[in-house]
């Protein structure tokens, strides 16, 4: 098993931060929401005082998950919508 290389780590990292973005930019389109997607911390809380999602928004990014994804998620996989990152986190460990 080989170490991996700076250049390495620093590629998954942006790869990560694209990933991320990308989740934001797409949650925010999805749901009509006022926000630039830079302002939001990809630990900030999807609900309550986060982005304010309610139950219908859920539904909404489960959707948005299955189709760009291929993920499910189902109702027993709700700390997926911790953060961006625990969506991300979610995502990233079901993807094919």
């Amino acid at each position: 098993m080989s170490v991996p290389t700076f250049e390495d780590i620093r590629s998954q990292a942006e790869a990560r931060l694209e990933k991320n973005m990308k989740v934001k930019s797409m949650i925010i389109d999805r749901l009509g929401l006022d926000v630039e997607p830079a302002v939001v911390s990809d630990n900030q809380p999807l609900f309550g005082r986060g982005l304010e999602m309610d139950s219908l928004d859920t539904l909404e990014i489960v959707v948005m998950v299955n189709n760009e994804y291929d993920v499910l998620i189902s109702d027993d996989d709700f700390e997926a919508f911790g953060s961006i990152n625990a969506l991300v986190d979610f995502v990233e460990s079901r993807e094919v």
